[in-house]
């Protein structure tokens, strides 16, 4: 979608976004950034929203944000930071379709899904640290109004 301004444009934005039906369910944010730095060659003000659970996107985010005013906004549910013990669950991998069972009653499987998470979470602020570019941790259930604010504010 070309940048512009105006309501209308802000709408059809919350439309695409709805009605989007992705080819795949793959993750591949390197990707997206590459193709970002080829579309736009302007300087341009770019706010990224996702999970960010991939990994492998610090030198494309690096470059991107030389040329860009990068901001990443991690959105998560805080459900997702640890796994609650329910014995055994049968999980399913949202990407590749895959079935597992898990034993969340092992003590071993949480602390490893802890850290696992936790990694996440680091690669994301380090990656867009070291390249220069913003970052907001927006919670579902919290408001993001508040953590844009503090965001902008806290820029000048």
């Amino acid at each position: 979608i070309p940048p512009k301004k105006g309501r209308s444009h802000v709408l059809r934005i919350i439309r695409e976004l709805i009605e989007f039906e992705p080819k795949s369910k793959k993750t591949n944010f390197a990707e997206a950034l590459k193709f970002l730095s080829n579309v736009m060659k302007k300087k341009a003000i770019v706010f990224v929203l996702s999970d960010f659970i991939s990994e492998d996107y610090q030198h494309t985010l690096k470059i991107a944000s030389g040329r860009h005013d990068m901001t990443g906004i991690r959105v998560y549910d805080r459900h997702e930071e640890a796994i609650p013990n329910l014995g055994i669950v049968q999980m399913q991998d949202e990407e590749t379709g895959e079935l597992m069972l898990v034993n969340t009653a092992s003590k071993t499987v949480r602390n490893n899904y802890a850290q696992y998470y936790r990694d996440k979470v680091n690669y994301f602020k380090e990656s867009f640290t070291k390249s220069g570019a913003g970052t907001i941790d927006c919670r579902v259930d919290e408001s993001y109004v508040k953590k844009l604010l503090g965001y902008f504010k806290r820029r000048g």
